[in-house]
């Protein structure tokens, strides 16, 4: 059943990189972490058919890959600030309508979140616009864990992993945006192998926290997965743009 409530954030989140943060750093990139695979062009990362239809009634409505090529299409139309807006959000996601009885949602606000099918994950994208924050034009994106694995170092997210860092990286770089530093979690990073990585072109900023598919051989301790992403207005950069 399709939920609007968002949950908590999680913890992981709280390691997004500060704005504009560019410069050496000498922990390794997730791309550099991860073994080289098959290349994949930015039109196949991004391609979607819109003929394939939704599935049964209690079936999934939105497969974490499908929300990853909307989210990328989402992202590569924002040229201009006045792109950043809900409308937009709403056409290119194709986000479920909540149901009648979802209760009444913020102004400037639009979610939707939903389980995984065939595990323990849910995803949830939001569109949100805080007048009373300074980066008040938000898009996430996160995946969360349901299940009774209270480790989080053991998680297993190859279920959640079809479109990977390394997908979202080379689509972000062919749309002209820029790559900043990652930052490691110094506490979090030797056993869950999270990091944070920052995007930017022109006043917009991507940014993506990562994480290990699993601890359960060297590839996947390598293979960097997308645990949330999130994706501002920078309103300086956005300001200078138009001047």
């Amino acid at each position: 059943m399709v939920n609007t409530r968002i949950p908590a954030w999680l913890a992981v989140a709280m390691l997004l990189p500060s704005i504009g943060l560019f410069g050496a750093c000498a922990a390794k990139q997730p791309h550099e972490l991860s073994p080289p695979s098959e290349p994949v062009k930015v039109s196949a990362a991004m391609s979607e058919t819109t003929s394939s239809s939704l599935p049964a009634a209690g079936g999934q409505t939105l497969t974490s890959q499908e929300a990853g090529q909307r989210l990328l299409k989402l992202i590569d139309s924002l040229k201009k600030p006045a792109d950043f807006s809900l409308d937009r959000f709403k056409a290119v996601m194709r986000l479920p309508e909540p149901s009648a009885d979802a209760g009444e949602r913020e102004p400037g606000y639009e979610g939707f979140s939903e389980a995984i099918a065939g595990g323990d994950w849910s995803q949830t994208i939001a569109y949100s616009d805080d007048a009373s924050a300074a980066d008040a034009k938000k898009i996430e994106y996160r995946l969360d864990y349901d299940g009774a694995q209270a480790d989080q170092d053991q998680l297993d997210l190859g279920p959640v992993c079809a479109m990977d860092y390394a997908a979202y990286r080379r689509a972000l770089l062919d749309m002209g945006f820029e790559e900043g530093p990652a930052t490691p979690s110094k506490i979090e990073y030797a056993t869950r192998g999270t990091l944070a990585q920052v995007f930017r072109r022109g006043g917009v900023n991507v940014d993506i926290v990562t994480q290990r598919e699993s601890s359960a051989s060297e590839a996947k301790r390598a293979h960097a997965c997308v645990r949330s992403i999130e994706v501002r207005l920078n309103a300086y950069d956005a300001v200078k743009e138009e001047g």
